[in-house]
């Protein structure tokens, strides 16, 4: 019941029989003193005369244990500044001048870091998305679902070879309908995720492999980074399928998308499994309709009438 708050399975048991057998003596509980006091240092039981043990209403101790986890989370938090001073005047002299900068190789390494930034993540995780990819594609669906169980937002730009590769419109879609806030455009620099204030991560592609990536602290290029990634926000385009207007209902979604991401007929044909002189057909009809001499010209006026 409370393994996710760092209570352990015997504190657990011990709790669940004072709720469903009522109050008990030490004796008739069959543990060690000790651990029925420490069960009242953190909230869940209290101790009434007679040596009798009652639990704490569930909501309460719930309550209790919370503010115990964020107590030692703070406190944690206030031992990083001593020890990352350390860590640094320990550093290699030749590191010293760039210790705001780490570089992390190997692609197991790599993995196993993104996924601790993403653990730690409180608040927001902004990307600039584009391939190769550190971890497989249908993995990073999971991975983005349990950051946002604690509330954690998801901005993401994608490039256009990413919305290209097969099968990555139905992810990003299903992404979106979770509550990741997504956007397209042409073209991308780089790849980059920043976490929160605390951290980002540039990948460093070998070929069609991320084996490497330098992670940032915080420190005037952390800025520098966070302002790259609005610029791009800023320029992008909204990717919200089926969320346009009643107005545009006869407006197929997914092909606006696509469209306005910049792809081809043909890589849109593949994504949605239609033939490319359908698509052809489709994308010169939007474009008598928005009235537009170009591709761009139609998606530009597509944002400005509320489609995407």
């Amino acid at each position: 019941m409370f393994g996710h708050l760092g209570v352990s399975s015997e504190l657990t048991a011990v709790y669940e029989l004072l709720v469903t057998g009522g109050s008990r003596t030490t004796e008739e509980i069959g543990v060690a003193r000790e651990l029925l006091e420490q069960m009242a240092e953190l909230g869940m039981v209290r101790h009434l005369p007679g040596d009798v043990w009652q639990a704490v209403a569930p909501d309460l101790a719930v309550e209790a244990l919370i503010a115990t986890r964020e107590e030692q989370n703070r406190r944690a938090r206030a031992d990083v500044g001593p020890l990352m001073e350390l860590y640094l005047r320990n550093r290699d002299e030749e590191l010293a001048d760039n210790a705001f900068v780490d570089v992390v190789s190997g692609a197991g390494a790599v993995r196993e870091l993104w996924h601790t930034l993403l653990r730690g993540a409180r608040e927001e995780v902004c990307v600039l998305d584009q391939p190769p990819y550190v971890t497989p594609l249908g993995e990073h669906v999971a991975l983005e679902d349990e950051t946002r169980e604690r509330d954690v937002q998801w901005r993401v730009v994608y490039d256009r070879s990413a919305v290209d590769i097969p099968g990555r419109v139905t992810e990003i879609i299903e992404l979106v309908a979770a509550g990741e806030r997504a956007r397209v455009t042409p073209t991308l620099p780089f790849k980059l995720a920043v976490i929160d204030t605390h951290a980002a991560v540039l990948p460093v592609a070998n070929g069609d492999v991320v084996d490497k990536v330098l992670l940032i602290r915080p420190s005037a290029l952390l800025d520098v980074l966070r302002s790259t990634f609005e610029l791009y926000w800023d320029k992008g385009i909204p990717f919200s399928p089926g969320g346009i207007y009643a107005a545009a209902a006869d407006v197929d979604p997914n092909l606006l998308g696509l469209l306005a991401a910049g792809l081809t007929d043909e890589s849109i044909a593949r994504q949605l499994g239609l033939a490319p002189r359908t698509v052809q057909r489709r994308v010169r009809q939007l474009m008598d309709r928005c009235g537009a001499q170009t591709r761009f010209q139609a998606g530009v006026q597509a944002m400005r009438r509320g489609w995407l």
